[in-house]
């Protein structure tokens, strides 16, 4: 756990203390705070990542472009793709001139049923003549049942190529759907070698160049979006220390001599084993950076755990294990209590006054 002293160089206090051995209690505002390091990042950042193989014929944007949702940004060379996606095409445009009322397997067809409905007719007409003539014995029996199985025939014949027509509309019709379906499915598959933005943001980095090759899951770039907020590294030490709300003093390595107040809004609740540590996040509460805030830009961050004004404290140095100091009279051990502490000062709530003097341990 490294903790600080606000307002306060670390460096100073070490040089301070070598010249001084024996010091006694003061009265000083003390700030105990949980040191992280971090850097600036975005909440809808992502990867360009390749959904298939080949070689990147075009690269659209270069790092440092800013980019609007569904931009092109990469070009995958994919010929032989292309020429499904034509033969998907062409095989639509055949389906549809089959489905089409002028189509010859339909017109085909249609003259079949239109010479069944004449031979239909006149084979009705030829047996409603049969049927008027039996009852006058001027046909024979034999003559009319035969006129009417031809009637019969006829009108089966006619039915049949009635159906046929409809399973033939049927499967045309189907045949279309699937040619189609086919058509839509090659030109989905076409995207995969047209890389487009998800969201507007900057490009970050760009990885792949026009020419080199590209296997399927490479990230070809990184974008920076949405709302850009501070990321902490917490270690584990200190993690039940910190909590949402609290203050954090932030310092970017693009500006190390200014100090930004921020406030912690998140606390993952899990360790993070890629970074060995917990994460927190943090959004600036005050006055912004002046400059350009860069995503993955690093900094350092103090998150305030509890501050004392004007409260008695001797530099931590002065402290030995399980909180005992030396008096500086007969170097008699004296056993203190302590408060909240940091790496420069700690706060003494019993067991000395401004009017002791205290010494160094030895080895220190």
């Amino acid at each position: 756990m490294r903790l600080i002293l606000y307002g306060c160089s670390m460096i100073c206090l070490l040089a301070a203390c070598r010249d001084k051995t024996q010091i006694s209690p003061e009265k000083r505002n003390i700030v105990e705070a949980v040191f992280a390091n971090g850097n600036m990042d975005t909440k809808q950042g992502y990867k360009v990542i390749a959904n298939t193989d080949g070689y990147l014929s075009v690269a659209y944007v270069t790092e440092g472009d800013s980019i609007r949702s569904g931009q092109p940004l990469f070009r995958i060379s994919g010929e032989i793709q292309q020429t499904q996606v034509r033969n998907a095409k062409d095989n639509y445009v055949y389906a549809l001139t089959n489905k089409a009322s002028t189509s010859p397997q339909l017109a085909q067809l249609e003259l079949q049923i239109r010479q069944a409905q004449e031979k239909y007719k006149v084979d009705s007409i030829n047996f409603q003549r049969y049927e008027r003539l039996l009852p006058t014995k001027a046909v024979a029996r034999i003559d009319y049942d035969n006129a009417k199985l031809t009637m019969q025939a006829s009108q089966t014949n006619l039915h049949v190529l009635e159906k046929n027509k409809a399973d033939l509309q049927k499967t045309l019709a189907l045949n279309t759907d699937n040619a189609q379906a086919q058509l839509r499915i090659q030109k989905e598959n076409g995207k995969y070698y047209l890389l487009t933005a998800q969201t507007k943001g900057v490009v970050l980095s760009v990885n792949k160049r026009a020419g080199e090759l590209v296997r399927k899951g490479d990230v070809l770039a990184g974008v920076s979006a949405g709302h850009m907020y501070i990321k902490l590294f917490i270690a584990e030490d200190d993690i039940d220390r910190v909590s949402v709300g609290q203050s954090v003093l932030v310092s970017l390595n693009t500006e190390k001599t200014k100090v930004y107040k921020a406030i912690l809004t998140k606390v993952y609740p899990s360790f993070d084993s890629s970074d060995q540590s917990f994460i927190a996040e943090a959004d600036f509460s005050g006055q912004l950076p002046q400059g350009i805030l860069r995503d993955g830009t690093q900094l350092q961050a103090n998150i305030i755990i509890s501050q004392r004004d004007s409260v008695l404290v001797i530099p931590t140095l002065y402290l030995e294990t399980g909180d005992k100091v030396i008096l500086a009279a007969g170097h008699k051990e004296v056993q203190v209590k302590t408060g909240i502490r940091n790496l420069d000062y700690t706060e003494i709530l019993e067991g000395l006054t401004t009017a002791d003097n205290i010494v160094l341990p030895k080895g220190k």
